[in-house]
């Protein structure tokens, strides 16, 4: 009897630790539960958040533009647009809350639409010669309609034997997918001066090394820019610039004229403005980009992107 009495007080213990057992793994389970709907709720909330300060910060980006815009003369109006970016300086520091940046479209190279030369060149002055032609060969075989291999390029055949995505046969859809071109995934520095937004190459707003990969820019041509644009001189066209340069880069320009003519401009095609605002702890961040080209004498959108 007393055996029985124990073996039956044993299993009722052993009951009542697996009735606790199931009881704490459910209780953890549901409060895991409420605390990934607690924190999915918290993030729309700070998403929400960020996206309408985003939007205030946008706002009173505009409006800033807007005014240099409005208030400028006829006369002055070229140079304002040319030098918008200094709004975002002049506003600095940035609303609170948000980060602002405004860059000139044709700062960067369009590696959609750049030509062989001119990617030939901005490469060669980063890289030696067989891996300036190497780079160029293979961003131009990723972003032609065919499988036909250049000379020095990658189609198809070479990712696939290398277990990689296939080139896209069209143009790059953003400039992270330059990483997944041969060779560029060990030049990561490369992209810093090339874009996938549509434009020329903007003579007046463009960094030293876009510059120096135009044909027919020598060092003394891109110093010669450089120098005129920190004294605020400004030239209406290529053959003003050339006026201004000694006999052989004036030359050098000359040959590449109509060339150069084609893929360069000496006004912004319009800026695009970026805004990053976060919210909440930990951070969510929402960012907005646009587009904004020039009417008059204002700054019209032509594209928004959120994320």
């Amino acid at each position: 009897m007393s055996g029985t009495r124990r073996r039956r007080a044993g299993f009722a213990l052993a009951a009542v630790l697996w009735v606790l057992t199931v009881a704490t793994v459910l209780g953890g389970a549901a409060a895991l539960q409420g605390r990934s709907a607690y924190d999915a709720s918290r993030n729309r909330v700070n998403a929400e958040r960020a996206y309408w300060l985003a939007e205030g910060c946008v706002a009173e980006m505009r409006e800033a533009i807007d005014r240099a815009l409005a208030t400028s003369t006829q006369v002055a109006l070229p140079a304002t647009w040319r030098t918008l970016d200094a709004v975002v300086t002049a506003l600095e520091p940035a609303p609170p809350g948000c980060r602002v940046t405004l860059q000139s479209v044709g700062s960067a190279i369009d590696v959609n639409g750049a030509s062989d030369a001119l990617l030939r060149k901005y490469f060669g002055n980063n890289a030696a010669q067989s891996s300036a032609d190497a780079l160029t060969d293979a961003l131009l075989d990723w972003r032609d309609a065919d499988d036909t291999v250049r000379v020095s390029g990658a189609e198809r055949a070479w990712y696939t034997a290398n277990k990689l995505p296939a080139p896209r046969n069209d143009s790059l859809a953003s400039i992270q997918e330059l990483s997944l071109v041969r060779g560029f995934e060990t030049r990561p520095d490369l992209a810093t001066y090339l874009t996938v937004e549509p434009s020329r190459v903007c003579l007046t707003t463009a960094p030293a090394p876009v510059l120096a990969a135009l044909p027919g820019f020598t060092d003394v041509t891109v110093a010669q820019v450089l120098a005129d644009r920190a004294a605020g001189v400004w030239f209406g066209d290529l053959n003003m610039l050339r006026g201004r340069l000694p006999q052989a880069p004036a030359e050098s320009l000359l040959v590449h004229f109509q060339e150069l003519a084609m893929m360069t401009t000496v006004d912004p095609e319009g800026w695009i403005l970026t805004v990053t605002a976060t919210s909440g702890v930990p951070a969510i961040a929402v960012t907005t980009e646009l587009r904004l080209d020039r009417y008059a004498n204002t700054a019209v959108v032509l594209r928004r992107r959120t994320q």
